[in-house]
This record gives structure tokens, C-alpha cells and sequence, in this order.
């Protein structure tokens, strides 16, 4: 079963699945300021670019460094331009197509991937042809003991002893479990990028801290910690721009610098100003840099987050990451109120989703009602949709009374800590949990708010510390449900949002299962838990949206799926023409 282009979604290996549709009613919300629409000349343009450094400002990675395991997936924005993979996104239709790989096939019982590679292709800085052996060292980086990736525990499911490179390219990688979803892995939304074996091993880990080598159209030329990454465009032609489908024929830009900066007012003053040409803001900021500054917003082609909130606590107790609990013991922190479920229950009740759409997302948002799951994807109910005003709806005066059926009274609420922190594609998060909480308030939580920095809080909770236990929204990109399972589902992983015996039953099923109907079932069943225990407080799909300046940047095709929500920097086009591009 050969395949050279599959969906972004779940690919099924013997048969095309269909496509996601970037206009589909579950994902597309009707825009305030709408996106600006490409213009069909873009590619003929032959004027100058007006700047040698593009100039892009964000939200402060999840990880400052040059290593690709020693972040949660989110900090793969830093390698966006310097790495590559063996299979990527495609920005306009949402399917896996090669990259590094030409193509690839899935054995029949979905445990051995075979992968043929490009040829001739060279690592930054003289450090050799990208060959199989790349791969296999890459795969062991991700799935080394002291990674601390996202799905550290997907990439350990390759059984590195009998993964092997039949020659130096083609390679046959095999699975411990069977997984025809396993591509989510190998490209950017996995955490995929391919690292220099040859380089490791004359520099080893010093020389990765140092220096960040990969086959990708910029080389990385250094970072102030804290400040902003930067980037030198190659000096010779890359060996993937060459002008075919929606690869450019050459990147714009000699230089990109890369800024972190937390606060969208700060981001919003260098766009006005011109020392920012594309940033992250809030919907309501974007949309008076629209109106009031003739900016124009840039949305990703299909839906780069779901919104949760998660209730910190509500997993097991487990030995040490990676290892599954023996349920012996239900919760890990059993007196914490959200294990009761009339408690998550009055939490999801207490808020006026309506009231967050109109005022904090301008209405450019769409309800989700279960949390890691998506209408075009394997394992859908839509009766989740019919049913969830039902279970979820607005009712305040429902809310107290079921505190009151879990002992709570008027003058003794549940304690409900709320995690305040930016996050990047997700500017609104700090207003958001603010807003949740006056709503929690109303019906009788004991809110509370405690100030994060996201890269922190990330590395502090992975290891279920006591502290993290506070309410946060998280803003999981679009992913495989398969991927979401394993990251929060499973007991012993590292994203542990919501976990009990049953889930943990199911996804040994689906974990041994290469049947895809067999798998859409469990798959299924595992939502319905999810949605009938009120595991999460769901709220939203949202588009990733960028602001630009139209003086400097014409079109930036990207899908909203990579593993940081945003990326395919090398498709940012510049304007070159005298008028602004609009």
C-alpha cells in the first residue's frame, strides 16, 4: 500500500480518506474582518522587496533552544525554517505530501512503514548528505530517556533494534503497536524534523545547544535568550524551492528575526510603527489595526486550535512518566473538588459561551463540544453537537444547585485556582481566564488567580506537580484524534488531562487495532466518556490569525496544523509592488 499524499488527518492506508474542508460549517466561522483573500497576481509580482529582514513577533516560545526534544512540539516554530521533515503539511489542503520523503507504504498489519527518500540533499555548514541514517537518529533523539517532547511516548513505539535503513534511501521503520495514523508523527505536527547524525556525532550534545543544523532554506545564525531568534536566508538555490505546487520558487527574505514578546499591546505598537511586519494579536486589536491602520489579517487555511479548559488533577497516580498507572488508586489528589463530576459539571454551566464569542473573539470562533475531536475525522458523533446545550449549556441557577448537591453552600464554595499566562496563537488566554472566572464566581466557586509563564507551567505540570493544580484553557493544535488520545488520555502520558481506568482500557484496544472502522469505534467510545463526564470545559474552535502589514507582506499560506499551530515561515511572500497588497 503505497502513498505519496494523504490526508493531514488520520491516513487511511488502504483506502483515500477525504479531505478536510477549509469551508466546512463545523469549522469555518464567519469573520468580523475577514481574512484577506489571495490575489491571483501574487506569484507574478517582480518588484523589490522593501526590507532584508522580515521581522515576525509572537508570543514567547514553550521552550528557548536549539534542541527539537527539549520542548513540548510547541517550540518547533524556533526550526521552522532551518529543519525539515520527511513528510509536510500541505498549506492549502490539509494532506500529508512528501518532503525529505518521495513516498512511503504501510504494511498490512500496520506496523512497518517503508519510506523512500530524496537524494542529493545537504545539511547546512558542509555536514553531509540527508540519508536514512539521519532518520534513524533523529527518531532516537525524539525517544531518548530524557526527552521531554509531547510525544516522546508515540516516538518511543518505533522499535529502534529492527527499524533499520535498507540502504542509504530507503527505510523501513517499525512500530511495536500497529498505527496507521503514524505519518502525525513524522511531519511537523509531530515534532518530525530530521536532525544531522554526522554532526552529532563529531559535536554531540554541545554542538546541537550551539548550533541548530538541518536541510531547511534559512541557516540559523543565533538567539538572545529571552529576546528574539535569527535566521540568514542559504546562499545557493534551496533543493525544494523550485516554483511547483505551492512551494515558492525562492524564499523572500535574506534575513528573518524571530521576536518574542509577551504582551499584544507591546506586539500591536511595533506593527503600528514598522518594526514589526507580522504578529499575533487579540481579535479585537487585529480588528481596529484593520480598520483604524489599513493592517490586514492573514488566517490559517483550516482550524489551528481547539479551546479547553482542563481541570489540573483529574488523572491517575502513576509511578513515573511513561508508566501507566495500576488504578490501585482512582485520583492522584482526591480531595481536589473537580473529581467530583457535579462540580465539572457546574463549572461548564457557570459560563456564557455566547457572551465569550461576542466579546473576545469578535464572533470568529465555532463550538466544539468534545475536546480532541473534530466532524471530518474517524471517531465523530454528531450528536455531540444536538446534544450539547443539553448537557452543556448556559444555567447558572443549574450550576449552583449542582454545588449544592456536592455539599457546597452560598458561603462555602469549591476552591478553584485559575491559571493566568500568554500563549502563543492564543492571544486572548489571559482576558479569557479572567473572564471565566467572574462567571465561575457568579454561582459560587472560590476563584482564584495565579500568574504563569506557559514554558514554565508546561514543564512544571508534566510531572503532575502539586502546584499546577489550577484550572487553565489549553489550545491543543488540530491533530489526529488517535494523537490527542495517546497525549491525554492514556494514562502514564505526558499531557495526562483526563484519565481513568476505562479510557485507559479503550486505548489499549485502539493501541492494538489495525483496523480503521475498529478503531474509529473505540475511538467513538472514548469521546462519548469524554463528553458525558464533563472531562473538559469545551469551548471553541479558532483559525490561527496573524496580522500583517500589506506595505511588506502579500500572502502567507500555512495550515494552522503544524505541531506550534503556526509555520511554513519559507511561504511568506513580500509585497512588490508600489501599492499595498490587499
Amino acid at each position: 500500500m503505497s502513498a505519496t499524499a494523504a490526508p493531514a488527518a488520520p491516513a487511511a492506508p488502504q483506502q483515500a480518506q477525504a479531505e478536510p474542508s477549509p469551508t466546512a460549517p463545523a469549522f469555518r466561522a464567519a469573520a468580523t474582518v475577514a481574512p484577506t483573500a489571495r490575489p491571483a497576481q501574487a506569484a507574478e509580482q517582480m518588484g523589490e522587496i522593501k526590507v532584508d529582514t522580515l521581522v515576525i513577533a509572537v508570543d514567547p516560545s514553550a521552550g528557548e533552544t536549539n534542541l527539537p526534544w527539549a520542548g513540548t512540539v510547541d517550540h518547533h516554530q524556533q526550526m521552522d525554517l532551518v529543519m525539515e521533515v520527511l513528510v509536510d503539511i500541505d498549506a492549502e489542503q490539509n494532506i500529508w505530501v512528501p518532503q525529505l520523503a518521495t513516498g512511503w507504504e504501510l504494511s498490512e498489519d500496520g506496523t512497518q512503514w517503508t519510506f523512500q527518500l530524496v537524494e542529493g540533499v545537504q545539511f547546512h555548514n558542509d555536514w553531509g548528505e540527508f540519508t536514512a541514517h539521519d532518520v534513524l537518529h533523529s527518531a532516537r533523539m525524539m525517544a531518548q530517556d530524557d526527552s521531554i517532547l509531547a510525544y516522546a511516548n508515540d516516538w518511543r513505539t518505533i522499535d529502534l533494534e529492527v527499524s533499520q535503513a535498507v540502504s542509504d534511501h530507503e527505510l523501513q521503520l517499525q512500530l511495536k503497536n500497529p498505527n496507521p495514523d503514524f505519518l502525525f508523527y513524522i511531519a511537523p505536527s509531530g515534532g518530525g524534523v530530521i536532525m544531522s547524525k554526522a554532526f552529532w556525532d563529531a559535536e554531540g550534545l554541545d554542538g546541537y545547544q550551539e548550533d541548530m543544523i538541518g536541510t531547511g532554506p534559512y541557516r540559523f545564525t543565533g538567539r538572545e535568550l529571552g529576546v528574539n531568534v535569527t535566521y540568514e536566508k542559504l546562499p545557493d538555490r534551496h533543493w525544494r524551492l523550485n516554483g511547483e505546487g505551492s512551494n515558492p520558487p525562492e524564499v523572500d527574505w535574506p534575513f528573518v528575526d524571530l521576536r518574542w514578546i509577551s504582551e499584544p499591546a507591546t506586539r500591536n505598537a511595533g506593527l503600528l510603527g514598522g518594526e514589526i511586519h507580522l504578529t499575533e494579536l487579540t481579535r479585537e486589536l487585529a480588528d481596529i489595526a484593520v480598520t483604524n491602520h489599513g493592517m490586514k489579517v492573514i488566517q490559517s487555511n483550516f482550524p489551528g486550535n481547539q479551546l479547553w479548559g482542563v481541570f489540573e488533577g483529574t488523572y491517575s497516580l502513576n509511578e513515573a512518566p511513561g508508566i501507566a498507572s495500576d488504578w490501585s488508586v482512582q485520583w492522584m489528589y482526591p480531595d481536589l473538588p473537580a473529581t467530583d463530576i457535579r462540580v465539572r459539571e457546574a463549572a461548564n454551566r457557570a459560563i456564557d459561551k455566547d457572551l465569550l464569542i461576542d466579546t473576545l473573539f469578535s464572533g470568529r470562533v465555532t463550538i466544539s463540544p468534545v475536546g480532541g475531536f473534530y466532524p471530518n475525522l474517524p471517531g465523530w458523533d454528531p450528536t455531540w453537537l444536538e446534544r450539547y446545550d443539553e448537557l452543556y449549556g448556559y444555567d447558572p441557577e443549574r450550576a449552583r444547585e449542582l454545588l449544592a448537591e456536592a455539599g457546597y453552600t452560598e458561603d462555602d464554595g469549591p476552591d478553584q485556582k485559575l491559571m493566568v499566562m500568554n500563549i502563543f496563537g492564543f492571544p486572548e488566554s489571559p482576558d479569557l481566564m479572567q473572564a471565566i472566572g467572574v462567571m465561575m464566581a457568579d454561582v459560587g466557586f472560590e476563584v482564584t488567580y495565579e500568574e504563569w509563564q506557559f514554558n514554565t507551567f508546561v514543564a512544571e505540570r508534566r510531572t503532575k506537580k502539586e502546584n499546577t493544580l489550577g484550572m487553565w484553557v489549553v489550545p491543543p493544535s488540530y491533530k489526529t484524534v488517535y494523537a490527542q488520545l495517546s497525549l491525554f488520555n492514556r494514562s502514564g502520558s505526558a499531557g495526562h488531562f483526563y484519565e481513568t481506568e476505562e479510557l485507559d482500557e479503550l486505548f489499549f484496544r485502539l493501541s492494538n487495532s489495525a483496523d480503521l472502522d475498529e478503531r474509529a469505534m473505540i475511538q467513538n467510545e472514548m469521546g462519548d466518556i469524554i463528553f458525558e463526564e464533563y472531562a473538559y470545559i469545551p469551548l471553541f474552535y479558532i483559525f490561527i490569525e496573524f496580522v500583517a502589514n500589506p506595505e511588506i507582506i502579500d500572502t502567507w499560506e500555512f495550515p494552522g496544523s503544524d505541531g506550534a499551530n503556526y509555520g511554513h515561515f519559507d511561504l511568506i511572500r513580500a509585497c512588490r509592488t508600489a501599492d499595498p497588497c490587499y
